[in-house]
């Protein structure tokens, strides 16, 4: 008996040193900070409230094209320091849009562990802001041509919403 409680006590000495050990770091270009303090209060509104205070966003050349960007860990309770890491190489969005539904995608594998979600809405439009290789979602017409009608910003409240809950009813534009 006396074994256990020292192996015990041991194992939580051991769990709790590894915690100890880490230390978070926070390093967001400043031209960056708007989209993760918008990314906050999007979350709040939406019934989460937490601070993002384990962060490192970097710009490498060495990232594999074609990819824009990655997070560097989808789990959600583990000491390790979050790193978000773009390809300065290629262009990824043409619009502020583009790039808060870039810089989203990627806060929601950190923070909220969320994988990639190819699925379509019934009338073909991704699903989830957690698809990949679309950043325009909710982006506006790079080149309005003639009638054509290509504003997507009036999908942005759904693509936020399901962000957060991938329970949310699909939108009437979606059906």
């Amino acid at each position: 008996m006396r074994f256990s409680y020292l192996s015990l006590s041991f194992l939580v000495l051991l769990g709790c040193s590894e915690d100890s050990d880490f230390h978070s770091v926070y390093n967001v270009p400043a031209d960056l900070q708007p989209f993760i303090d918008t990314f906050i209060s999007e979350a709040s509104t939406r019934g989460f409230a937490f601070r993002i205070e384990n962060l490192i966003i970097k710009y490498d050349e060495s990232l594999a094209s074609p990819y824009c960007g990655q997070c560097n860990s989808y789990v959600l309770n583990a000491p390790i320091q979050k790193v978000i890491t773009i390809n300065p190489n290629i262009v990824c969005w043409y619009s502020n849009e583009e790039q808060e539904a870039f810089l989203f995608h990627e806060l929601g594998h950190c923070f909220l562990g969320r994988l990639h979600d190819n699925a379509l809405l019934p009338n073909g439009d991704a699903k989830s802001l957690m698809t990949e290789n679309n950043l325009g979602v909710y982006a506006p017409c790079l080149y309005p041509i003639g009638d054509e009608i290509c504003n997507s910003t009036f999908k942005r409240p759904y693509y936020l919403d399901e962000l957060f809950d991938e329970t949310v009813a699909v939108p009437e534009w979606g059906i």
